[in-house]
């Protein structure tokens, strides 16, 4: 037993290493954050809500079965079957089932059905849609606070370059070589390089704790997340059918298709509305029996031979009533036209989406090749000025300004090529790639 419990414990201390060392991509970020997002949760709730509603419209269609039954003690003085005064006490037992059946109501429990058939999915496309908002969140998130770590990364290099040139500056100050003013300056740059890294290793605390929040993560709990996941690819420029991405978006969006099941659902609410405006027919029958202990005859006979039944038809014509079912259609009606616009303007707004996805996807590639060539040629630049300085053909200001140049070329070529992956992950998005992992319903 002590051996097993050891077991035991070496194999939860390894468990809870790995699970601190762990690092997070960008899929088990979005896929967490959808599983514990409480917005996710209601809406699952809601689905839940619209089958409970479906399945009361399927059991509508079905005859409405009920039964009574009553007990009846009496006791006391009556008149018997020879006109004369008899103390009696008599049990009683009355038995009732009857049924009633909607022949016809205009179609309203058939398109009731339909309404809300057509509401599920439609609560389904809005459960799709509210996992992809929220993946989005994430993937923004996500992205800063790698450009937050690259930032780290540059400043730190920064840094270490600074460090190594004021060591070098000092020598040659001591020598002679270099006046006060250049060491002055140096220590001017290390200052700054410092400033710079500890103003963006408090931009990633800010990011990491955006991060956490659009995941619903433990605030008290370590999250480090794997750069690398990101895509390496190296930005290119696209040619890309904005026709084709929306023809394909609009059958895989979710917001397309649940703009399209509310028009559906608001085209059933007013036939269901219409529908109260033509008479009903329904059907009802009734079985009903007795039973007096007082009686001679067994309490199965006087069940069987008490036996009532009945049968009948019956029909409810809607004449005046205010004219409240003809305001009531003819809101329906409007809502109806609403959602049918609400449906066209969800499809002008994929397009302008999509349009703009694949024009930034371009900017993107086309800025990031201008970065590379602008950080190459500010390398180049920053290696000159240093074997000019030391020569001393250039001042301290030209190499620091050199110096600076690069350092804002890299930044450029991180932003560029990281404001190219999330575009890149949208514009696949629109063309069928999920951001998420399938939901369980």
């Amino acid at each position: 037993m002590v051996k097993i419990g050891i077991t035991l414990l070496t194999v939860l201390i390894a468990f809870q290493s790995y699970g601190q060392e762990k690092k997070w991509t960008l899929q088990e970020c979005i896929d967490y954050g959808v599983a514990q997002s409480l917005t996710m949760e209601r809406q699952l709730l809601n689905n839940k809500i619209d089958n409970a509603y479906l399945r009361d419209a399927r059991l509508d269609l079905l005859p409405n079965i009920s039964g009574s039954s009553s007990l009846e003690y009496s006791f006391g003085r009556s008149i018997g079957a020879d006109n004369t005064y008899v103390d009696s006490r008599i049990l009683a037992n009355n038995y009732r089932v009857g049924a009633n059946l909607n022949l016809f109501s205009g179609f309203t429990a058939i398109n009731t059905l339909r309404y809300r058939k057509v509401s599920k999915l439609r609560g389904l496309q809005d459960s799709e849609k509210t996992a992809n908002d929220i993946a989005v969140n994430i993937m923004q998130a996500f992205y800063d606070l790698a450009y937050a770590e690259g930032l780290i990364e540059i400043s730190q290099e920064q840094l270490e370059n600074a460090r190594l040139q004021l060591k070098r500056m000092e020598r040659q100050h001591e020598l002679g070589i270099k006046p006060k003013s250049d060491l002055f300056d140096i220590q001017a740059q290390l200052a700054e390089s410092e400033y710079n890294l500890i103003a963006n290793q408090n931009k990633k605390a800010t990011a990491l704790v955006t991060l956490k929040q659009a995941m619903n993560y433990n605030p008290d709990e370590e999250l480090d997340i794997e750069v690398s996941s990101l895509s390496s690819n190296i930005p290119e420029t696209h040619d890309l059918s904005i026709a084709e991405i929306y023809g394909k978006a609009k059958e895989d969006l979710p917001e397309v298709s649940a703009a399209e099941y509310a028009f559906r659902a608001a085209r059933l609410n007013w036939y269901i509305t219409k529908g109260q405006l033509f008479p009903s027919f329904g059907a009802s029958g009734t079985l009903n029996t007795y039973y007096y202990d007082s009686q001679e005859n067994s309490f199965h006979s006087q069940i069987k031979n008490n036996l009532g039944k009945s049968f009948g038809f019956s029909v409810s014509i809607p004449i005046f009533g205010g004219l409240s079912r003809h305001s009531t259609v003819s809101r329906s009606k409007y809502q109806m036209q609403d959602a049918e616009f609400a449906y066209q303007e969800t499809l002008q707004s994929v397009y302008k989406e999509i349009e703009l996805a694949v024009l930034d996807l371009k900017a993107a590639a086309q800025e990031y090749d201008m970065a590379i060539k602008k950080q190459n040629f500010s390398q180049l630049s920053y290696e000159a000025n240093q074997k000019k300085y030391e020569q001393g053909l250039v001042t301290i200001i030209d190499l620091n300004t050199s110096d600076n140049n690069l350092r804002q070329a890299k930044l450029d070529v991180l932003k560029a090529k990281l404001t190219y992956g999330i575009k890149k992950r949208m514009v696949d998005f629109y063309r069928g790639a999920p951001l998420q992992a399938k939901i369980k319903y």
